[in-house]
């Protein structure tokens, strides 16, 4: 492991050539009723549990470094309590993660379900075990990752000339702007070849279920787990990973007056995102996978407040390249979906993806994150509703890029003309 200073940076990496160890576990997050959801302003107390919520936990491990990944059905949330654990029980890198649904708990609540217990430190407590258990059972995990395509979602900044004009909703279905349709798949099996593990990252806001929903619920994304589950066997676990949907939302939304119709909304949406995933395992197929290398590199630093310009913030990026095969680069909080699609423009991996709604330290949660055009367009998530300074974005998917070619060996750490070796035309 080394770290490397470069302009008053910290840039922490660690290359491993070993085999990859995997170990799984989810536990349950569902609050009391009665609560807040979070995600809408107007929200009401909660009155019931549709379906119950889970943070999935996947832990990365070699004989010198440990990774955890930790994915709830939250909106927003972030723990430096959490962070300041990881030390302690060996993990050297923690991703926390939001699915981003609409109708999980507002941890924010200091007096539910008590003063005394609020459920944010129930959260904590649960993940922190989690992330232990995760340690306890951990196997040799081989990868493989495949894509599908599919839109099920709009751009909600729909271009006016050089502005834009935000369209919350979309009785229409009108697939406006510009989506990236691409559906991720990480597959990982055991040495039995059993599958223990599907990741699956889509770029859309999980809002099907709208303001006026009072029960807790995973949305759509919690539809799609259980039948990739069903469908992959017992063993199962799969993980919903936001993409970067900051700008995206579903064409199928339920608006009616009949909340209990809402659900069948909700599942069509999460069946038809199912589908999507299995025809990409199926591409996948009998391949065993690969268990042979990983490489992680995290990036932290500050960035001028877009308003209060004396005023700073943290943000950061981490980078993951698996087998020299997958490439992944976390973004936080809601990033817009230009992002991905010039990471996987310009990664050079075959298999690239980008996880949004991603806290890798222990800071704060500044909103969206647009990209530089949509900023200079406006509309929600692009101007009043972000706090980074205008190209953050930029600059840490630039950065999430430079970390993964230096994995590659295609940035030097010492000056030379020539980044190759030998004769490049052989």
């Amino acid at each position: 492991r080394s770290l490397l200073f470069i302009a008053g940076l910290c840039v922490a990496t660690t290359t491993l050539r070993a085999e990859i160890r995997v170990g799984l576990s989810t536990v349950d997050i569902t609050p009391p009723i009665g609560g807040l959801t979070q995600g809408y302003s107007s929200a009401k107390p909660t009155d019931g549990v549709h379906d119950p919520i889970s943070a999935r936990v996947m832990v990365l491990e070699s004989d010198e470094e440990c990774t955890a990944l930790v994915v709830c059905d939250l909106c927003v949330y972030n723990s430096a309590w959490l962070h300041n654990q990881m030390a302690e029980i060996g993990v050297d890198r923690l991703l926390l993660l939001n699915t981003h649904t609409h109708a999980g708990p507002k941890l924010s609540q200091d007096g539910f379900p008590t003063p005394e217990e609020p459920w944010r430190d129930t959260v904590d407590q649960r993940l922190l075990a989690a992330i232990k258990e995760a340690k306890q059972e951990m196997f040799r995990g081989f990868f493989k990752a495949s894509e599908s395509q599919i839109q099920l979602g709009y751009n909600r900044l729909v271009h006016r000339g050089d502005y834009s004009v935000t369209h919350f909703e979309n009785p229409e279905r009108i697939p406006y702007g510009s989506v990236d349709p691409q559906v991720g798949v990480i597959r990982v099996t055991d040495e039995n070849q059993r599958i223990r593990a599907v990741l699956v990252t889509y770029a859309c806001h999980p809002v099907v279920l709208g303001p006026r929903n009072r029960k807790i619920s995973a949305d759509y994304p919690g539809v799609m787990r259980e039948i990739v589950e069903q469908s992959c066997g017992d063993d199962c676990t799969c993980i919903f990973i936001q993409g970067a949907g900051g700008d995206i939302n579903p064409l199928m939304m339920a608006r009616g007056e009949d909340r209990e119709k809402d659900f069948e909304v909700v599942r069509v949406l999460g069946e038809t995102l199912a589908s999507e995933v299995q025809r990409a395992l199926s591409f996948i197929g009998d391949d065993p996978g690969v268990s042979e290398s990983f490489a992680s590199s995290t990036f932290q630093t500050q960035f001028r407040n877009r308003w209060e310009r004396d005023q700073q913030l943290q943000l950061g990026v981490t980078t993951l390249l698996i087998n020299d095969q997958i490439a992944v680069i976390t973004l936080p909080v809601e990033p817009f979906h230009q992002f991905q699609a010039h990471f996987r423009n310009k990664s050079g991996v075959e298999h690239s993806f980008l996880f949004g709604y991603c806290c890798n330290g222990p800071y704060g949660w500044p909103r969206y994150l647009p990209d530089l055009l949509s900023a200079a367009r406006g509309g929600y998530g692009a101007s009043d509703t972000t706090l980074a300074e205008v190209g953050a974005g930029e600059r840490l998917v630039n950065e999430g890029l430079a970390q993964l070619f230096r994995f590659q060996g295609r940035l030097k750490s010492v000056p030379q003309r020539h980044t190759f070796e030998g004769d490049p035309l052989k």
